[in-house]
């Protein structure tokens, strides 16, 4: 998702606010196995985006914090609020037990997406990003296999930063600075990838498409209540 289309997001969402308030006993076999090509390859259903009805009931219904990610690959959206603080950390999850943790807006950990970001080593890449300055840090991940084999990939990341945008989003009208970490991985065989942040004055992400392995992709996220 770009940056561009976080906007589109955010516009739908502030005009959201305002919402708030099988075969007959008789069949034959011939015409039941002329129906078994078309089940066997018919093009699964894309997960539809969550509806501005939906983003509404969901900010109508807590006072706290609230998130919208998305798994890139998958176009499969939900929503997440704010469930428990730890210290820095905040804790978002659902109904359905998906989970992800935060820290100052970026992502640290997932559970329930299957292929979780188990933890990172974010302070010397989260400290850059704040500070919305060029630079190298270092930047490990635990992700978990199908599996549920727990490994290790270290990466050097490289931050630069660009222009200030608009970010507008359920509740949070604002404007935020673009930082860019490109990581490289130690080992010279792992998937190197980008991760692109929307900071705001204070060093909250407010924003952000993130790398979380290479089993869940890049994750997508969009504050609409701090």
């Amino acid at each position: 998702m770009t940056l561009r289309s976080f906007t589109r997001i955010g516009l739908a969402l502030t005009a959201a606010l305002a919402l708030v308030s099988c075969g007959t006993a008789n069949q034959d076999t011939s015409a039941f196995m002329r129906q078994i090509p078309k089940s066997l390859f018919a093009k699964k259903t894309q997960p539809k985006p969550l509806t501005t009805q939906q983003i509404a009931q969901a900010l109508g219904a807590t006072t706290g914090s609230v998130f919208l990610f998305e798994i890139e690959a998958r176009k499969s959206q939900t929503l997440l609020q704010d469930i428990q603080r730890n210290g820095p950390y905040q804790t978002y999850g659902n109904a359905s037990r998906q989970v992800v943790v935060l820290r100052d807006g970026m992502v640290i950990s997932t559970r329930g997406l299957a292929g979780d970001l188990m933890s990172s080593e974010e302070d010397q890449l989260l400290h850059r990003v704040q500070a919305r300055s060029e630079g190298r840090a270092s930047y490990d991940l635990r992700f978990l296999t199908p599996e549920d084999v727990t490994i290790v990939r270290r990466y050097s990341c490289y931050t630069t930063t660009g222009a200030t945008v608009p970010v507008a989003g359920g509740l949070v009208q604002t404007s935020g600075q673009v930082v860019t970490a490109k990581c490289t991985a130690a080992d010279g065989v792992s998937p190197d990838f980008t991760n692109t942040y929307v900071v705001g004055g204070d060093g909250y992400i407010l924003s952000g498409r993130q790398w979380a392995g290479p089993y869940l992709g890049y994750l997508v996220s969009q504050v609409l209540r701090r």
